[in-house]
């Protein structure tokens, strides 16, 4: 046997989605270093394939990812309470390497509900980012699908490691949903 040939066994959609399942439990419960193993695993197995099922699995592995990289992002702003040039800039990277990884999972997923998922944190990072123009008109498209349940689900997200510009969110998240409730 050579080393090229693959000993693994193919990571099956069923597979995938009970890992990416337990990852996004562990992403739930802030532990993130797990959430990370399990969604790395996901996206190192299924990234090129063309199985539509396994595709959707390695999309939520890329949203799981993201929110990783998010959160990593947050607990760096929150580390300090007045960030310095060299915290800023690696918040920023922390919230541009989420976008591209929200952006490309929203790129392949085909399931609305997990469309809905990595819509609602890829608005979160516009937000963070300061591109608030886009990132309303995320939510707004995000709550006008997703109703009540959408709102609740980025208060409860956004309330995962809390950094000062939550406040500013916070806010633009009620005022958008003012706007837009029945």
């Amino acid at each position: 046997m050579s080393d090229d040939e693959d000993t693994e066994p193919a990571l099956t959609p069923d597979a995938a989605e009970r890992r990416v399942d337990r990852g996004m439990a562990m992403a739930a419960r802030m532990d993130l270093d797990g959430a990370l193993a399990d969604f790395a695993a996901i996206d190192a197995a299924l990234r090129f394939s063309k199985d539509p099922v396994a595709r959707v699995q390695w999309a939520r592995a890329l949203n799981g990812l993201g929110y990783v990289d998010l959160m990593d992002a947050k607990e760096a702003r929150a580390a300090v309470s007045e960030p310095d040039e060299e915290t800023e800039d690696a918040v920023r990277w922390g919230l541009k390497q989420a976008l591209a990884r929200f952006e490309q999972a929203l790129a392949v997923q085909t399931h609305a509900r997990f469309r809905a998922a990595v819509t609602g944190n890829r608005a979160y990072a516009l937000v963070l980012l300061g591109r608030t123009n886009d990132a309303r008109e995320a939510f707004r498209r995000l709550f006008a699908d997703g109703g009540r349940e959408a709102y609740e689900g980025q208060v409860r997200d956004m309330e995962r490691r809390p950094v000062p510009e939550d406040r500013a969110v916070r806010r633009m998240l009620d005022e958008i949903w003012e706007e837009m409730k029945p």
